[in-house]
């Protein structure tokens, strides 16, 4: 803890191990713009529900999702998912957004810890994430769905753990999703969650801040995008 009281990373952590979507880069919008399209495309309505039932999970359960609410059958699945990831994809690659302390905080960690990406999201996309916005000159390790088992299960924590060489135990996880947390703790991190799309979801973090920018220390220095 700061002299004020608050949480300020490294802390008396070894790793810390991060989000990428809602939590580092501001995604969710465009994860939505193309869940929006696709319910377009396939005649059926969107509601705001789809977009929660579907918030922070993979690729695979999402196709399931979508395909069930468009009335598909299961061999429709594959098609249906990579329908989704190509809506994604394009609007990856039109630009995102930083959340605000993002750079700010992998800045400061650097050279402190190690600080690892632990994403539900395939490679493909997050590969495209991180060379748009730069974010991969700071992290020493990423892991994705592509390699464990999707955020409830702990796989992806587990593997971002393993990558860095630093039990979970001494690990910290960062979260925007239920899921995420669910995962990182179920793995034996410690969750500091800050909230995106679904402030209310969130209660089960060990800590719960409203900005990245909360977790630096006072005096922490601007950091140049």
């Amino acid at each position: 803890m700061s002299a004020e009281g608050r949480l300020v990373l490294p802390g008396r952590f070894d790793a810390v191990i991060v989000d990428m979507d809602g939590t580092l880069i501001d995604t969710e919008p465009l994860w939505r713009e193309a869940k929006e399209w696709i319910f377009r495309r396939h005649g059926t309505e969107f509601v705001h529900a789809d977009h929660l039932a579907v918030f922070g999970r993979d690729d695979i359960y999402t196709a399931d999702y979508l395909t069930r609410r468009f009335g598909l059958g299961p061999e429709e699945r594959e098609r249906v998912r990579r329908e989704y990831m190509d809506a994604v994809a394009a609007r990856f690659s039109d630009g995102i957004a930083i959340r605000p302390g993002t750079m700010e905080l992998l800045a400061h960690l650097r050279g402190r810890v190690p600080v690892a990406l632990a994403s539900n999201t395939r490679r493909e996309l997050v590969e495209i994430a991180l060379r748009t916005t730069g974010i991969d000159r700071w992290l020493d390790a990423v892991t994705t769905s592509d390699d464990a088992e999707p955020k409830p299960a702990p796989g992806i924590y587990l593997e971002a753990c393993r990558r860095v060489g630093v039990e979970p135990g001494r690990a910290v996880a960062i979260e925007d999703s239920p899921a995420g947390i669910v995962a990182a703790q179920a793995a034996g991190l410690t969750c500091i969650a800050v909230p995106s799309e679904m402030p209310d979801a969130v209660g089960g973090a060990d800590l719960v801040v409203g900005s990245l920018l909360e977790l630096l220390p006072a005096d922490a220095e601007p950091s140049a995008a």
